[in-house]
């Protein structure tokens, strides 16, 4: 089981997202999520995450696949990813300050600027595919020395929301990736 969730809340053309205070991505904007608790579900806990980190109830959300994250060609860990869409007519006021960081809508130009330094890096790599794509898709990250050096994306089944033993999900990933030299 992944130990992470992440959460990309839609309103037309913005993602609210959060400039975290804390680490890690520390200073950049991200998605809002976080750890699962012991016995929880990762549906229940990128509910509980939403409802915590912004105030937002929601009632359905769409699982997308997972994030995966490899430092030195080693699998080191990974988040399951889910989209929801507000409707047009939901208000939620920002900027908006919480214990996390703060909450602002960002335009989707804006965050897929080639030149945008305050997004978390991979981010702009597989947004678009979890918000235009109907799909599932394992999103792997490659890093060295704390860059991001190579992205691929994978269509994976969505049962995988539902792997709750780790060698099976490993097994299910098929983590053993090259890493690029």
């Amino acid at each position: 089981m992944l130990k992470f969730t992440i959460c990309f809340i839609k309103q037309g053309d913005h993602i609210l997202l959060l400039n975290r205070e804390k680490p890690s991505w520390m200073g950049a904007w991200n998605g809002v999520g976080g750890k699962l608790e012991p016995n929880e579900t990762p549906r229940e806990s990128i509910l509980r995450e939403v409802k915590e980190e912004t105030g937002i109830v929601l009632d359905s959300i769409d699982f997308k696949g997972v994030v995966t994250w490899f430092v030195g060609g080693t699998w080191t860990g990974g988040m399951y990813a889910y989209i929801v869409e507000l409707p047009s007519d939901y208000r939620y006021e920002t900027p908006r300050k919480t214990d996390e960081g703060i909450l602002d809508w960002k335009d989707m130009q804006w965050i897929l600027h080639p030149e945008n330094r305050g997004i978390v890096t991979n981010i702009p790599k597989f947004i678009g595919k979890l918000i235009h794509d109907p799909g599932c898709f394992e999103h792997r990250c490659f890093y060295q020395d704390g860059q991001l050096v190579q992205y691929e994306c994978m269509q994976i089944d969505e049962d995988i929301e539902n792997v709750t033993d780790k060698f099976k999900l490993e097994h299910f990933l098929q983590v053993h990736a090259s890493f690029p030299s």
